[in-house]
């Protein structure tokens, strides 16, 4: 799988995403994930609810529309708790205190760019 950047409001920024596609990949999350990409930014999709249980801490959940928009931000969802949102088409999952750090807010686009290609006029 291809690193890809996490790209907010048009500019790329320089976090690493890993993307969940399949089944499998979006049940188990984090879990299990090496301590470094613990500290990525992960889309889950198609997804509209995540879970914290068997986690190791809190995570900061954001809920997107298929255009990217930001619907919902859960910030920080604690540890053995769940989060949905029925419009969602996918779930992006950060650190705690990464959706604070980034200023995101209800309304911004989140999407995804290859770090080849991570130039404000060309990301998608």
């Amino acid at each position: 799988m291809r690193p890809q950047r996490l790209v907010l409001n048009g500019e790329p920024l320089p976090w690493q995403v890993r993307c969940c596609g399949t089944f499998l990949q979006r049940a188990r999350g984090l879990l299990w994930a090496p301590r470094a990409q613990r500290q990525w930014a992960w889309r889950l999709q198609p997804c509209n609810a995540v879970h914290t249980l068997f986690l190791y801490g809190p995570i900061d959940v954001v809920f997107c529309d298929a255009t990217g928009e930001v619907l919902r931000i859960v910030a920080p969802l604690r540890v053995r708790r769940w989060a949905g949102q029925c419009a969602a088409d996918s779930v992006w999952e950060f650190p705690a205190g990464a959706t604070a750090q980034l200023s995101l807010r209800r309304g911004d686009r989140l999407a995804l760019c290859e770090p080849a290609r991570c130039e404000p006029a060309r990301c998608d």
